[in-house]
């Protein structure tokens, strides 16, 4: 009898009785990883200090497996800004912290820095990684305050500073950024959000109630223009902000997203703007675009609001063959999540699927749509952590450390399942989020980009019980990675849509490779590839359980 009670007793206690290992482990210092971020924290808290940071997953080597840039800041007082970024002062005595690139070798984390030539030393922000001159490697490119910088990968190990010839060092608070081919010439263009007017000499005081010093928010600052550099197809690219028609002077950009919203072939943009409408730049098919963000419902949230927005990402949740949109928001804000009806037109329907209330005291950063236990349905993951260190002196509510949290995708409808996911038992102050399959046995892992505390890998320990498919897209040169394809799966009664993005979350690049969660199926009946130029390629009768590389 008391056997039963027992029983019982657990089975109220844990609804979810059978599954009691945590979805995520934290494997950091098993993979030898070793970065801190330092963010130069001050008692003036100045605004670039609570802003990052990010990185990048990638194969750098092209030996099969991810490796991982992650970008640092540093300490503010002995550094100047001059047009090359910040740099060391004439009274600096220390060597200042450089961001840092790890080389995956067998599942270790091996700091490959200093041969590899990609220690920048400027205050940095994020990264993103794809190959925009077309030799078979991915390229760098790194945001900071101050000149952002391009490292073209050399093939053997090595990277070279070619921000100068290229033309892409936009000297400015720049954040987000992506790669994608906007004019389907064949090569990948760039687009870089810009926060606001900035430096360190004129940064603003702002305080709580006059005592209480506290970072800024946006409002307190002018917002500037985002930039889009056209590639020449020569490893340099042109400024076409203006001609292209996405100039916005006032935004404050924060996230970026290279994304197909219309289905008609052409790939749009969408940016996450602090406190300023959110901007959706349509692709018109000649080289231009044209700003839709409030015609199509996705400048402001539901209420018609401008919102705190950081992170961003684009997915078909609903797996009703169109691109979603979801975006992260400022604490006492909803996250907000739109969908798309199938033109290329969106509702706010962040309380209809249950998301709205578990994020009202978050502040989210990071984050992306992904099936992190494989049953065919994308789950949201978002990163959080507040920008006042000190916000629980304002509300008690509130707190600077924050849960990672996870919602999981119940056909169209989302639970958060953070607390059963093992996820809450641990705060952090996530930034940027990196998302990929790092230990190759097909379900994702993730990468917290934490401010001023040490970089953390969360092993994904639930998804490949599951069947899965990885598809990695090799496109013709200048595209290697088919960024902007889109690939449809049939299996198991469910048509599942999945895009190749360059940028997304916040600060960040992540895995390119597709990731298809299968659930129970045994076969993929039909597999579909739109390449970037249109082109369509059909496969059929597929096993699961394996990772396929297909070229165009």
């Amino acid at each position: 009898m008391m056997e039963r009670y027992l029983l019982i007793l657990l089975i109220l206690i844990c609804p979810r009785f059978g599954i009691a290992e945590p979805y995520f482990r934290d494997i950091t210092e098993e993979m030898g990883l070793d970065f801190r971020h330092v963010n130069g924290f001050s008692a003036e808290r100045r605004l670039v200090e609570t802003m990052g940071s990010g990185g990048a997953l990638f194969d750098y080597d092209n030996d099969g497996d991810l490796d991982l840039y992650l970008v640092q800041g540093k300490a503010l007082e002995n550094v100047s800004a001059d047009s090359h970024g910040l740099r060391p002062s004439s009274g600096a005595t220390e060597p200042l912290p450089q961001n840092r690139l790890y080389r995956n070798d067998s599942g270790i984390f091996i700091d490959v820095t200093e041969t590899a030539n990609v220690g920048d030393t400027g205050y940095g922000l994020g990264a993103i990684a794809a190959d925009y001159d077309g030799d078979g490697h991915r390229d760098l490119y790194v945001t900071n305050l101050g000149t952002n910088v391009l490292y073209r990968n050399n093939g053997d190990g090595t990277f070279t500073d070619v921000t100068a010839p290229a033309n892409v060092g936009c000297p400015l608070l720049s954040a987000s950024a992506a790669f994608a081919d906007i004019d389907r010439d064949g090569d990948l263009d760039l687009y870089v959000c810009n926060y606001v007017e900035y430096a360190l000499e004129t940064d603003i005081p702002c305080y709580y109630q006059k005592t209480l010093r506290i970072y800024c928010g946006p409002n307190e600052y002018h917002g500037i223009a985002d930039v889009l550099y056209r590639n020449n197809g020569d490893g340099t690219f042109t400024d076409i902000t203006g001609a292209a028609g996405v100039y916005e002077p006032t935004t404050r950009g924060l996230g970026v997203v290279f994304t197909d919203v219309n289905s008609d072939g052409w790939m749009d943009i969408y940016v996450a703007n602090d406190m300023s409408p959110n901007t959706l730049f349509m692709n018109q098919g000649d080289g231009t675009f044209r700003e839709e963000g409030v015609l199509r419902g996705v400048a402001y949230n539901g209420d018609g609001l401008a919102n705190g927005s950081m992170g961003i990402d684009a997915g078909d949740y609903d797996n009703d063959g169109d691109i979603d949109l979801w975006v992260t928001n400022f604490s006492l804000e909803a996250n907000c999540l739109m969908q798309n009806d199938g033109n290329g037109y969106f509702d706010d329907v962040t309380f209809d699927t249950r998301l709205a209330d578990a994020s009202f005291y978050a502040l989210g950063f990071g984050t992306r749509f992904n099936d992190f236990n494989n049953d065919g349905w994308l789950d949201l993951l978002v990163g959080n952590g507040h920008i006042w260190d000190n916000v629980k002196q304002i509300d008690a509510k509130m707190s600077y450390a924050q849960p990672v949290q996870l919602f999981r995708n119940q056909q169209g409808n989302f639970t958060e399942i953070t607390t059963e996911a093992g996820l809450n038992e641990t705060h952090y102050v996530v930034r940027g989020m990196l998302f990929g399959d790092i230990d190759n046995d097909g379900d994702t892992d993730v990468v917290l980009c934490q401010s001023n505390r040490p970089a953390v890998i969360l092993r994904n320990e639930v998804g490949n019980k599951n069947a899965w498919l990885t598809v990695k897209l090799v496109g013709p040169a200048g595209n290697m990675d088919a960024i902007g394809a889109q690939v449809k799966l049939e299996a198991n009664g469910l048509t599942l849509r999945r895009e190749v993005i360059c940028g997304a979350s916040y600060l960040s690049s992540n895995d390119t490779r597709l990731f298809f969660g299968l659930g129970d199926a045994s076969l993929v009946k039909k597999l579909q590839i739109r390449w970037p130029d249109g082109t369509v390629q059909e496969f059929s009768d597929m096993p699961v359980r394996q990772a396929i590389t297909l070229t165009q």
